[in-house]
């Protein structure tokens, strides 16, 4: 369904007085009490009911193609990246650094351009790190040098903002009933295209070592070319063009009013980053430290390396698109990232350290695969929980810069440890920071600041309202109708001491304000409700502010 928001009524309208109601305002030349602030509403998102979403299938399948293109490249030059480097005389801790240089810029940067996202737009930025992740993997491809190669790997990760940002769309452009779903989805994204890039990386690297980069940049650019052909903007709230709210002075003219207010970020986001981060360290010790081992206990080429990551892709495809939105939602969120943090940091070391045969190792690496997985497609609906729509892009983007700043430390220690054992000691300390993430997750279970959704709140607004109901009876109304009406809306007033004698304008245009302009179709009244909620939200808003301390109707 087509978005749309609150629009006062002409202000004629809207001074509109019943007859008879005139001879009780104030006499000319008084000194008139303002009334309630007017009020320009942000566009409020509505979600199809069907779908539960607030733009098409095919809009939410364009994002999933576009972190598949994003993943695609990546995976197809990331195996062959330390064998790329040791062309330059590097040792496993100079692969670590590559690999923590950009994790390093990642934690500061990406993290930026998230929270711009929530200004200028999802779009945009989507556009923006797949142009800038295209210009800096054909820097890598022709450096010279170890340090030219460091140098453009460090600005490479300044754009890593790309998943972050398809998570923040989906999250603004799907209800609260599928947003789980449809992010369990997009962590499988990922694991579809390693199927294809690793087992293409290898064999373009045939032809050269940096060949598959020089791939990886060409499709960073024609993921840029489809998102800013086919992707619409996310409709959300606070975004530059989006309206926010007005209010008139006593003489008419309109001024400025703040936009809706931010959300302050909850406390149990900095415990859910401290997770993130020690989570990014077993994360960052896997991809930088997964060739190295490889190759040390195996004597693996790049595109016997390839291969591996291929039956990791599988693996990761089945448990990210169709075992974890199950398993979300038979045994919730944190159930499976606990249990996915816990099989990462306990098969995966055991495969590397313990298991003595390659069959045997390679079991143990997809188990510990799947774990990472199972923790992978919880982390968009772990940020959900704790966010909203004023300060989503902040949540996200602060989660993600801990974990990044985890995927930087990893690489870094992961490297030194490798230098006295490749195959052991870095496997090790990744599983003791697993285990420690996990473990900051156990407090958080069953604290949330998602508010009830509208499936939810169905109950209650089933008792006194027909807005859900199927049928729109006709509303124009009879005189007798008016008239019932009229009398208990005075009743009511009378009753509960409104001054709605002396002040009638403001009274009457106070119960303008609170009542806001429905769409009235059968088959928007679910959007009806939501956008009785999101009005009641900013109303609150507009009281506790005082309507920017002017005198009103009860002051």
């Amino acid at each position: 369904s087509s978005h749309f928001g609150l629009r006062p009524t002409p202000r004629a309208a809207r001074n509109r007085i019943p007859a008879g109601a005139g001879a009780r305002d104030p006499p000319a030349g008084a000194m008139q009490r303002p009334l309630l602030p007017r009020l320009s509403w942000a566009p409020s998102v509505s979600f199809d009911v069907h779908t539960g979403l607030a733009v098409s299938r095919l809009d939410v399948a364009m994002i999933y193609l576009t972190i598949f293109l994003d993943t695609l490249a990546a995976t197809i030059s990331t195996p062959a990246l330390p064998y790329y480097a040791r062309e330059f005389g590097a040792s496993n801790a100079d692969i670590g650094y590559l690999f923590a240089a950009w994790s390093f810029t990642s934690t500061f940067c990406a993290p930026s351009l998230v929270r711009l996202s929530d200004r200028f737009g999802r779009k945009k930025v989507l556009v923006l790190s797949l142009v800038g992740a295209g210009v800096a993997n054909f820097g890598q491809a022709s450096a010279a040098s170890y340090w030219i190669l460091f140098s453009w790997r460090a600005f490479s990760g300044v754009w890593a903002a790309v998943t972050s940002t398809a998570q923040v769309y989906l999250t603004d452009v799907c209800s609260p009933e599928v947003v789980d779903d449809y992010l369990a989805k997009l962590s499988a994204v990922p694991g579809a295209a390693m199927i294809f890039g690793p087992g293409l990386g290898g064999g373009l690297a045939t032809f050269g070592l940096n060949f598959p980069i020089l791939v990886d940049g060409a499709l960073s650019l024609v993921g840029a070319l489809l998102v800013w052909i086919y992707l619409p903007e996310a409709p959300q709230r606070g975004i530059q063009g989006v309206p926010t709210p007005t209010a008139s002075s006593p003489g008419g003219e309109k001024k400025p009013r703040a936009p809706q207010a931010i959300t302050p970020v909850p406390r149990e986001v900095y415990v859910l980053g401290t997770s993130g981060f020690l989570f990014g360290i077993a994360f960052g010790t896997r991809v930088s430290m997964q060739v190295v081992g490889l190759h040390a206990k195996f004597g693996f080429s790049a595109l016997q390396v390839g291969y591996v990551y291929v039956a990791f892709a599988i693996s990761s495809l089945v448990q990210s698109f169709w075992v974890s939105p199950w398993a979300q939602k038979r045994f919730g969120v944190f159930a499976v990232a606990i249990l996915g943090t816990l099989v990462q940091g306990t098969f995966t070391p055991m495969g590397f350290a313990l298991m003595p045969g390659i069959w045997s190792s390679l079991l143990f690496m997809v188990i510990g695969n799947s774990g990472f997985s199972f923790r992978n497609a919880a982390n968009g609906p772990l940020s959900a929980m704790f966010c909203d729509a004023t300060n989503r892009g902040t949540i996200f983007a602060q989660v993600q810069m801990m974990t990044n700043f985890g995927r930087m430390v990893g690489p870094i220690v992961a490297g030194r440890l490798a230098e006295v054992n490749a195959v052991t000691w870095p496997w090790y300390f990744s599983g003791f920071c697993a285990w420690l993430s996990a473990s900051l997750l156990l407090p958080l279970i069953g604290r949330t600041a998602r508010k009830p959704t509208t499936k939810a709140m169905r109950p209650a607004m089933e008792g006194f309202s027909d807005l859900l109901s199927a049928d729109a009876a006709d509303e124009t109304g009879t005189p007798e109708d008016f008239a019932r009406v009229g009398d208990f809306v005075g009743g009511l007033l009378r009753d509960r001491n409104y001054p709605w004698v002396s002040h009638q304008a403001a009274v009457l245009e106070m119960m303008d304000q609170l009542l806001p302009p429905l769409r009235g179709t059968p088959g928007d009244r679910l959007e009806d409700l939501d956008l009785l909620a999101s009005h009641a939200e900013q109303l609150q808003y507009e009281f506790r502010r005082g309507g920017d301390r002017e005198p009103g109707l009860f002051t």
